[in-house]
């Protein structure tokens, strides 16, 4: 066996392997003191072996002052022996350890990752313990500033006025304001991704797609275009089962979006209430213009009413009794007794029609006009009645309630063009509430209470949203033939009697209308024919011709002519005035002589009722008989003080005239 022995190094090569290695070494300490991360070692004992000028630096001490001395010297007794104890367990088990250190300092903390390594030597045993840190300041003071922002934003995200989220873009909800929760209901348990979201506020499966389908584009298109999601309104249901109008858009920032939610329910019904009044007042306003321009035409056409049937009973008097002529005449009368029921239907829209109200029997009523209601209808349509047996009564007009009756079974009637057809008239009685009230179709809604009712429907072709809206305007029509004036004239007596008005209908599901009237607790007169007293009217007409000066007053020169001439037949001398200034005037030149004075209500100047007042100041116990084509329940209403001795409606006959000067003279 033959064994090779290694040279042995020279002196000279030792030395130079020695200087070699103290270069070496005074380069990686110089490398170590000029490191800007402070580096240091320990001793066992916690003695400071080395430090460079970062670490002396960042403790606030001089290096020499350092070196030799222990942890205790440099930091305080608690933050001291953390250290030691660190150091001691690397020592011992000869491990790295990384770690997180503050170092307290007069111009503010700073933060360091520090790692900790043991050096060994030859045999394994842990010589020193050389500690490597990186100043964290900066990032830790960003950590902290990115934290407080993190803070605030969670802060103000839940103290928003506004509903708010923030979503992830894997449909996770992060975070879910209190707002939010307020308005909807849904807690974060409830809706922790977009997923649950999407199955409760939107329970219609149609909807949920088609809103899905919106919001990805939108969301997709904001992140594109690096703007805002665009606003869009939804109908969010909400977990109490409630579904509100809210405006939902958001910005999507880094991977989430920031949703926000503006509820808009409460803005949207005032919005729409607001409009509905505006829709309101319009109507209101175009019905008060065709309700004035109705009213004018009723008045202008009852004074030339006035005039020709004043004319033609003059002129009938003038003839014969069997002269040709009055055949003539009674037809002309007849087409004037239906131009005035022409200006009655104008009169009742504006709600101005004669009123001549007393406790009245629906069910009465509709039982003695039987025959000629199922006349209105035709042979083609059956008409069923159904009366209540609570009697239905109510204070009202007796041709005006049957005119209701008879213009809606013949507007049912003429909805069915399918036979065959059937209409169904009910009566009946209700207690009405301030809610079921203000549905009537009228603007001035009755106060609640009970009320009797007449209900008219049919199995008609119904009515669409655009007649249903115009269905009252007067002119109106959807027929062929007739004036448009039926349920225009139904709508103004409903007005005059204080009452409510329903519609419902649909095309081809047939019309309901129903109509009611505050009922009445009176009693129907009952009086037997033994106590029955002879009428006024029946004992004057008999009595002696009439006597005395009259004061009569009409702005229309015809129709003034016309009074003055059938007044003096009636037996009076007659002054004549053309307005009430000049009425006044004629008055107090006269005063003394004149028993009587006949006054038109409408007047240009001064009207009938500030010419009766002024000629009450002069004479109060002077007979005056206001005459108007309006009703008396409005004349009343604008009468203040004395009232007149009788009120006479035009256009009137002289049989009437006559009947109505005896009343007034014979009474004190």
């Amino acid at each position: 066996m033959k064994i090779t022995l290694s040279k042995r190094p020279t002196k000279d090569e030792l030395i130079l392997e020695l200087h070699e290695s103290k270069l070496i070494e005074r380069e990686y300490r110089l490398l170590l003191d000029e490191s800007s991360d402070p580096i240091f070692a320990f001793y066992p004992d916690g003695r400071y072996r080395y430090v460079n000028q970062a670490f002396a630096s960042g403790v606030g001490y001089d290096r020499n002052a350092i070196i030799g001395n222990k942890i205790w010297d440099i930091f305080s007794k608690d933050e001291a022996d953390k250290r030691f104890a660190l150091v001691k367990w690397v020592f011992e088990n000869g491990q790295t350890r990384i770690i997180e250190v503050r170092v307290p300092r007069p111009d503010g903390d700073r933060f360091y990752v520090t790692t900790v390594k043991p050096i060994v030597d030859s045999d394994g045993a842990v010589v020193t313990v050389i500690c490597i840190s990186k100043d964290i300041t900066e990032h830790k003071q960003g950590e902290k500033a990115l934290q407080e922002g993190k803070d605030l934003l969670e802060e103000i995200i839940e103290l928003s006025p506004i509903s708010m989220a923030i979503v992830t873009m894997d449909g996770t909800i992060e975070q879910i304001n209190r707002r939010a929760i307020e308005t909807f209901g849904y807690s974060p348990n409830d809706i922790p991704t977009m997923e649950q979201w999407w199955v409760l506020a939107y329970p219609d499966e149609l909807y949920r797609a088609e809103v899905i389908a919106k919001w990805m584009e939108l969301v997709g298109k904001a992140i594109a275009e690096k703007s805002e999601i665009e606003r869009r309104e939804y109908r969010v249901t909400c977990k109490d089962g409630a579904v509100k109008t809210v405006l939902i858009f958001g910005i999507p920032v880094t991977g989430r979006v920031f949703v926000m939610f503006d509820d808009i329910t409460e803005r949207k019904r005032a919005e729409e209430e607001r409009l509905q009044l505006e829709q309101q007042f319009l109507q209101a306003q175009k019905l008060e213009s065709l309700g004035i321009m109705a009213g004018g035409i009723a008045h202008d056409f009852n004074n030339l009413l006035q005039s020709i049937l004043g004319n033609m009973e003059l002129a009938v008097r003038s003839l014969p009794q069997d002269a040709a002529p009055h055949t003539y005449i009674t037809s002309a009368v007849n087409s004037v007794q239906a131009a005035v029921h022409l200006t009655n239907l104008m009169l009742a829209y504006v709600g101005k029609g004669f009123l001549a109200k007393k406790v009245l029997d629906l069910n009465e009523l509709v039982r003695v006009n039987a025959d000629m209601l199922k006349t209105t209808v035709g042979s083609a349509v059956s008409l069923e009645l159904s009366l209540s047996p609570d009697s239905p009564k109510t204070m009202a007009d007796e041709a005006q309630i049957q005119q209701v009756i008879m213009n809606l079974l013949t507007n049912a009637a003429e909805s069915i063009t399918e036979q065959p057809g059937f209409v169904r008239l009910a009566t009946g009685l209700q207690n009405c509430d301030h809610t079921f009230l203000a549905a009537s179709l009228l603007d001035k809604k009755p106060e609640p209470g009970r009320y009797v009712f007449l209900e008219v429907s049919d199995t008609g072709c119904g009515m669409c949203a655009e007649t249903m809206e115009r269905l009252f305007d007067p002119f109106f029509t959807t027929k062929f033939f007739g004036r448009g004036l039926g349920m225009s004239a139904v709508m103004g007596i409903m007005k005059s009697h204080n009452g409510a008005l329903f519609v419902q209908s649909a095309p081809g599901s047939g019309t309901t209308f129903k109509a009611f009237f505050p009922a009445s607790d009176a009693t129907l007169p009952g009086i037997s024919p033994q106590e029955k007293a002879p009428s006024v009217e029946n004992s004057i007409m008999t009595k002696a011709p009439l006597s005395g000066v009259a004061l009569v007053v009409d702005d229309e020169r015809n129709v003034l002519r016309t009074c003055k001439k059938m007044v003096e037949l009636c037996g009076f001398t007659v002054i004549t005035a053309r307005d009430g200034i000049e009425a006044v005037a004629r008055f107090r030149e006269h005063t003394e002589e004149i028993d009587i004075v006949l006054l038109d209500l409408t007047m240009p100047n001064m009207d009938g009722i500030a010419a009766m007042n002024e000629i009450y100041r002069i004479r109060p116990n002077v007979k005056v008989i206001l005459s108007s084509g309006f009703n008396k329940d409005e004349l009343n209403s604008r009468i203040t003080g004395q009232a007149p001795s009788c009120f006479i409606r035009k256009p009137y006959s002289l049989t009437v005239l006559e009947t109505e000067l005896r009343r007034v003279m014979v009474t004190e």
